[in-house]
C-alpha cells in the first residue's frame, strides 16, 4: 500500500469562519459603530491579507494582526475612543465565537474519522495562535483526531509561506509528493505546491480570493471527494479527482 498524507487547512475550509464576522459585528454594535457588519467583513478581510507579509523577524500573532486591522478602520471612521479598545474587541469577539464555533456543513468528525483510517497520516495546517486554535479544537469536537496540528504561531510563518508546510510535513514523516493539502484559500494552496505537495480547493465564498489556485489545483465540487481522491491515490500513485 502506498503511504498517503492529508492535511486540511482549519479556519474556512473545516470550521465556519463567518461566525468570527457576526461576533464582531455584535460588538461593534454594542459601541454604536456604524454599519457593523460591512465593517466586520472589511477586518476579517485586511487581517487576512495583512497575514503574508508578517513572517520571519517580523512575525506577529494573529491577534495583534486583528488589532491592528481594526484600529485602522475605526481611525478612518473617527471613532478613535473604539480604536483605543481594539484589543479588547478582537478578544471578546474570538472569545464569543470559539464558544460558539461549527463545523462546516459538509464537514463532521465522522467524516474526518472515515478520512484518518483511509491515510497514513492526518494534519492540520492553520494560520493561528496557539490558545485559540486549541478552543476551537476542542468546541468543535475535533481535538485529538489530527495526528499533527502545525499552527503559524509556534512556527512564526504564515501560508503560503513554505516553512509552515515544511513543518508539518516534517511531524508525520511525509513526503510532499505523498502528500495532499486541501484548503478553501487559493493563495495557501500556492505554498504547498511550490513544495510539491498535491493541492485540492474548496471554494467557500466568505473572503476576497487573493490569489488563483495552482494550476495543478484539484477543484473540489464536494468535500467528500477527499475521500476517492486518497482511494485513487493508492491505485495510481496521483491525486486525481475521479
Amino acid at each position: 500500500m502506498r503511504k498517503v498524507f492529508v492535511y486540511f487547512d482549519l479556519g474556512g475550509t473545516l470550521v465556519d469562519l463567518r461566525g468570527i464576522v457576526t461576533s464582531m459585528a455584535a460588538r461593534l454594535q454594542a459601541m454604536r459603530v456604524r454599519e457593523p457588519v460591512p465593517l466586520a467583513l472589511s477586518w476579517a478581510a485586511l487581517s487576512a491579507q495583512a497575514l503574508p507579509t508578517a513572517q520571519g523577524p517580523r512575525f506577529r500573532s494573529l491577534r495583534e494582526i486583528a488589532s491592528d486591522a481594526l484600529a485602522d478602520l475605526l481611525a478612518k471612521r473617527d471613532r478613535s475612543d473604539a480604536a483605543e479598545a481594539t484589543g479588547r474587541l478582537v478578544q471578546g469577539a474570538w472569545d464569543d465565537y470559539v464558544r460558539a464555533t461549527t463545523l462546516q456543513p459538509d464537514v463532521s468528525v465522522k467524516w474526518l474519522r472515515a478520512v484518518k483510517s483511509k491515510v497514513t497520516g492526518l494534519g492540520a495546517v492553520t494560520d493561528g495562535d496557539e490558545e485559540a486554535v486549541a478552543g476551537i479544537l476542542s468546541n468543535t469536537g475535533l481535538e485529538g483526531l489530527f495526528d499533527s496540528v502545525t499552527t503559524s504561531e509556534r512556527v512564526r510563518s504564515y501560508k503560503p509561506d513554505p516553512k509552515i508546510f515544511r513543518v508539518a510535513l516534517k511531524s508525520l514523516r511525509a513526503k510532499p509528493s505523498e502528500s495532499l493539502f486541501v484548503s478553501d484559500a487559493a493563495l495557501d494552496l500556492q505554498g504547498a505546491a511550490n513544495l510539491g505537495m498535491g493541492t485540492a480547493w474548496i471554494r467557500r465564498g466568505l473572503l476576497p480570493d487573493l490569489a488563483k489556485p495552482p494550476p495543478d489545483a484539484l477543484i473540489l465540487p464536494r468535500m467528500e471527494d477527499v475521500e476517492r481522491i486518497v482511494a485513487g491515490y493508492a491505485k495510481t500513485g496521483r491525486f486525481e479527482l475521479p
